[in-house]
């Protein structure tokens, strides 16, 4: 028998497919190929040996007429195949895990207080949707898309969200995506992460095994492709899921399809965010039909074993894409209305909510009355937000609330005052020429006429939803301000957070504590279209470009107030309170700033007041700004930034600002601001070695012709990229 080195061992390679640590055993001609998991050492000047460092295995299927030579090592023949798999599953499943949206999934912790349908309600279109799941191949006309749509509070998520874990149940849920704009995840609200969420529960599914290779080969389809993350939608979904039962089971049969499982997507209408290059120009809706068109695909394929239930908002894009005849004969439509009897589901949601404060409180068994109960009903119109937003509003702050955050409203103290409030509400709920959403809006404008001053806090309102944005320029991420940057930025003075959102709880989530990371958060989108649509709060209403400029006065107003300085005293000091101000507003929020004026303004790409009235009222706050220590901030380099990236930063606010300040001053001559932030402007730059506007160009800027944005934008460049050139 002849004597072979160990590392030139004659085997039979191992299957190239199998997704693995460990790389494939070698020819006979070859060396042992040693990664990750699998290393072989010799000490210094010694012959090549079989140590074999950490009990590491070499896993060889099968092998005649060799001999391993000393045993140093452990070999096991005909083993170790299903230790290879294991490796090769879990290495997809961290592959996955780093590259989803995990906040998405119907039970993650993200989700803890997501809604869910009360006990014994909404069971009829609970049961329909299961009935559909369990039983809908049997139809005459089979589907493989059940779409759950309603108009917005019909109660589509808590559906889902209840669905999702009744399916869990049953061992009848293959996956879930819950999109929400409103969550802190930039990956909730897009479809970057959809298909590898999907794709890492699926490779969870213990039943996926029974499908030929199906998880096997889902393992191979990442080894093979790492960067498959990086295509579009439809790509990855073929690849990663689609193949691998595709050559598992050709034709969808097996021991899966004896008992239907089911892909749960919600809030559809949710996904908002546009990832792409500006330049592609997509919308939100362009995002909406590529996911559609993707699950119709899959939908289509007779080897997917898995069926679809998505809920949205029937908006016009999602329902042109169910209209057209393909998906329309791959889908059927569940529309929530008066048939499934909403109203009786929100009467018993009302007498389980007022049993919760009548306990808590000590009043009556007979509060409300049965009349008061059957009126709230009434002007619910089977909106499930409309209960739950007078549910918040009658209960009031949780208990432990602090006073800072939401103080009791003189005539509203107690739980029967504000359900008196609710009561007195006036509308056309019963009229032939009600608008759908009436009731609510009234309900709305209710709450925010509670406040000292609405408008003040409608002003607050869109400042918050506007820093809960997602940049497609300047800044590639989402943005949300954290509440405590918001007050530093937006406070006038100590304290004006409870004049302007503290009778808004029942609307809005205050974080309690005032040094917190928290962000605000809408209890519901229903809110945010009420006080984006002039036609429904009236004469309430703030326009983007009145947000704008108070955005802009506060930013001058608090650059320097001391007073504002001295909101902590007893943490900070007055000095780092300034720094956090500048730290938090100029180099990255005021991009944040610019980059909504040039995407959602119909408007110069330039972040300025919208009239020479609006900036002669600033002009004082402007004047009191110390606008060197500006300038100097703003081109200060930051070190956690790209030295590029932080260049156009740079030159982007000294720019915005060169001309905010002057764009409203008479031909004659400039305004007293102008002049105050020109000049240090310069002054700093001039010093930084930057190259700025000539003599001549600012001549020609002030009495001649004004100069664009962009003009001065290309007369600034910073030292360093002076340098470069």
């Amino acid at each position: 028998m002849a004597h072979v080195l160990p590392t030139h061992i004659a085997a039979t390679a191992l299957d190239h497919d199998e997704f693995s640590t460990p790389r494939s055993a070698p020819e006979a001609s070859g060396g042992l190929d040693v990664t990750r998991g699998m290393a072989s050492t010799s000490p210094e000047g010694t012959s090549p040996s079989l140590n074999v460092i950490h009990n590491t295995n070499y896993f060889v299927r099968s092998a005649s007429g060799v001999s391993m030579g000393p045993n140093h090592g452990t070999i096991n023949q005909n083993s170790g195949a299903g230790e290879l798999e294991e490796e090769s599953y879990l290495a997809a499943l961290d592959f996955l895990s780093r590259n989803m949206a995990s906040g998405a999934i119907h039970d993650s912790k993200e989700r803890c207080d997501a809604p869910k349908c009360m006990h014994q309600t909404r069971v009829a279109v609970q049961d329909e949707i299961l009935s559909w799941i369990t039983d809908g191949h049997k139809d005459t006309e089979p589907k493989r898309i059940l779409w759950v749509t309603g108009p917005a509070g019909t109660g589509k998520t808590a559906i889902l969200g209840t669905i999702a874990e009744r399916c869990k149940a049953e061992k009848m849920l293959a996956a879930t995506f819950f999109f929400s704009s409103f969550s802190g995840s930039l990956a909730r609200r897009s479809k970057t992460h959809l298909v590898s969420t999907l794709a890492y529960q699926l490779l969870e599914q213990a039943r996926l095994d029974q499908v030929g290779q199906a998880r096997a080969r889902m393992c191979q389809a990442i080894r093979r492709s790492p960067a498959i993350l990086q295509k579009r939608l439809q790509t990855q979904l073929e690849e990663l899921i689609l193949l691998p039962f595709r050559q598992g089971t050709p034709t969808g049969a097996g021991p899966m399809s004896q008992k239907r499982m089911a892909i749960i997507i919600d809030g559809l209408d949710e996904c908002d965010c546009i990832e792409d290059e500006p330049r592609n120009r997509r919308t939100k809706e362009d995002e909406q039909r590529e996911i559609l068109s993707t699950i119709l695909h899959a939908a289509n394929d007779p080897s997917f074993p898995f069926v679809f239930v998505i809920a949205s908002r029937p908006e016009l894009a999602i329902r042109e894409f169910f209209n057209t005849s393909l998906a329309r004969s791959a889908t059927r439509e569940l529309f929530l209305d008066d048939k499934y009897d909403p109203s009786a589901d929100i009467r018993l949601f009302y007498e389980a909510k007022f049993s919760s404060i009548r306990r808590r409180f000590n009043l009556s068994p007979e509060w409300p009355t049965v009349k008061e109960l059957l009126k709230l009903v009434a002007n619910a119109s089977g909106q499930f937000i409309y209960a739950a937003t007078v549910m918040r509003f009658v209960e009031g702050p949780p208990p432990g609330t602090p006073a800072h955050v939401a103080p009791a409203v003189p005539g509203l103290r107690t739980p029967h005052q504000r359900l008196l409030r609710i009561l007195e509400l006036r509308t056309r709920a019963h009229s032939p020429n009600v608008r759908p959403l009436e009731a609510l809006d009234v309900l709305y404008d209710s709450v925010v006429r509670t406040c000292s001053e609405p408008l003040l806090s409608m002003k607050w309102l869109r400042a918050i939803n506007l820093y809960d944005i997602t940049t497609g320029g300047l800044l590639p991420t989402s943005y949300r301000m954290p509440a405590r940057r918001v007050r530093l930025w937006l406070e006038q003075s100590p304290g004006e957070e409870v004049c302007a959102l503290g009778s808004l709880s029942s609307l809005i989530y205050i974080p309690s504590d005032p040094n917190c990371h928290e962000d605000y958060s809408f209890h519901h989108k229903s809110f945010v279209d009420f006080f984006e649509d002039e036609s429904r709060c009236v004469d309430l209403y703030v326009s983007p470009i009145q947000t704008r400029d108070f955005i802009l006065h506060m930013y001058f107003k608090n650059m320097d107030n001391r007073k504002f300085f001295l909101l902590d005293i007893r943490s900070r000091t007055i000095d780092s309170y300034r720094d956090e101000v500048f730290d938090s507003i100029p180099k990255i929020t005021l991009l944040v700033a610019l980059d909504y004026a040039q995407a959602g303004l119909t408007e110069p790409a330039t972040w300025n007041f919208s009239s020479a009235d609006v900036f002669k009222a600033a002009e004082g706050s402007m004047l009191s700004c110390n606008a060197r220590r500006w300038a100097e901030y703003s081109t200060v380099p930051v070190t956690d930034v790209p030295v590029s990236d932080d260049r156009r930063y740079s030159k982007s606010i000294i720019s915005w600002m060169f001309y905010a300040v002057h764009v409203w001053c008479p031909k004659i001559r400039c305004r007293r601001a102008c002049k105050h932030w020109r000049e240090a402007i310069l002054d700093v730059t001039r010093r930084r070695g930057w190259t700025v506007p000539s003599p001549m160009d600012l001549f020609r800027d002030s009495w001649v012709r004004r100069y664009t944005f962009e003009e001065l934008s290309a007369s600034f460049v910073p030292s360093a990229e002076t340098n470069d050139n």
